[in-house]
């Protein structure tokens, strides 16, 4: 009776290990019925793709796939059978970008685990594109020694699925559609002033919230302007500090000086700062630059660090916006003009 048992046993693992596959699908999502999606051809907007894969066994039972067979999986130009080039990118790393362009129908979400319900599992890729073009995209999996495609070509094992991505231009703004807003933040002591700028995205009336900058050769705060002993009224000393985007608060420190000294030959300065933290990026969707002033300089050679600070905001979509700031200490103003 054992032995009959043992044999039972080991007809029941071999019968359940994977012999071919059964299903292979490419989806928007694991549960989706869409077939099309929209994206912004910047090359950081991603749209996430799935495929769902199933295997059968010898008694025609479905079971699931090995962990190796998982990982053979790539997406492929459905035309060429081809993984993705050409300005295309399918990373299993999900980016910061993946709204859609337009509202979709509701479906299903999966979490993105390769395991699901049942005995299909899935794997997940995020997808983008430089190119503006329409592209139909399929799968491929590796299964005994053989490469299965998704565009029904694989004569062994045919299989049809595919989903449909169009990449299109991304929406440029004129600097008008851009708000610039100036408002004041704290100071009275020794006349010091701080003021926040803020840096928004209204086209039509609507939002576009912007989430990032780039500068060059910098990834944090960046002092594009300084100045001291300048020739700005009741400014002698001002500063300009783009501020990281995830920041909550920066320290500043502003000068004043004390007149000590009782006769002409003995009158002399000293040189203070007052220390201020400053709350910045406390709007959605809006940067945040930060505007120093003193009547007082510092004790320090003078300094004119007025250049246009050139910079690169980032909306919600992953698209570039080139823009500049010009200073004029002598107005005491921040300009923003188009990068």
């Amino acid at each position: 009776m054992s032995e009959t048992l043992s044999a039972s046993q080991g007809q029941s693992v071999e019968s359940g290990a994977a012999e071919s596959i059964g299903s292979f699908a490419v989806k928007f999502d694991a549960g989706a019925s869409s077939r099309s999606k929209v994206l912004y051809a910047n090359g950081r907007m991603q749209v996430k793709v799935q495929v769902v894969v199933a295997g059968v066994d010898r008694d025609g039972n479905v079971v699931a796939v090995s962990d190796e067979v998982m990982e053979s999986i790539r997406l492929i130009h459905y035309d060429s059978g081809k993984t993705l080039r050409n300005g295309w990118r399918a990373s299993t790393e999900q980016g910061r970008f993946t709204l859609a362009v337009a509202p979709t129908a509701t479906v299903t979400e999966n979490d993105g685990e390769e395991d699901s319900s049942g005995q299909q599992r899935v794997r997940t890729f995020w997808v983008s594109s430089e190119n503006v073009e329409t592209i139909q995209i399929g799968a491929s999996v590796k299964f005994d020694n053989t490469i299965i495609r998704s565009n029904g070509t694989t004569l062994s094992s045919r299989h049809d699925s595919s989903i449909n991505i169009e990449a299109i231009l991304p929406v440029t703004y004129a600097v008008e559609q851009f708000r610039w807003q100036d408002v004041w933040y704290d100071g009275g002591f020794r006349n010091q002033r701080i003021y926040k700028y803020y840096l928004g995205l209204y086209p039509d009336a609507r939002q576009v919230k912007l989430v990032d900058w780039i500068a060059e050769g910098s990834d944090k705060n960046v002092v594009f302007a300084f100045g001291n002993k300048t020739k700005g009224w009741n400014a002698a000393f001002q500063a300009g500090i783009m501020i990281r985007p995830d920041r909550q608060s920066i320290d500043v420190s502003l000068p004043f000086t004390d007149v000590v000294g009782w006769t002409p030959d003995a009158i002399r300065d000293i040189y203070h700062e007052k220390d201020y933290e400053v709350r910045v990026n406390d709007r959605i969707g809006e940067l945040t630059v930060v505007q120093l002033l003193s009547p007082a300089a510092r004790d320090q050679p003078p300094v004119d660090r007025s250049e246009v600070f050139r910079f690169t905001a980032l909306d919600q979509f992953g698209t570039e916006h080139k823009l500049a700031i010009r200073t004029d200490f002598k107005e005491r103003s921040f300009r923003l003009e188009r990068g």
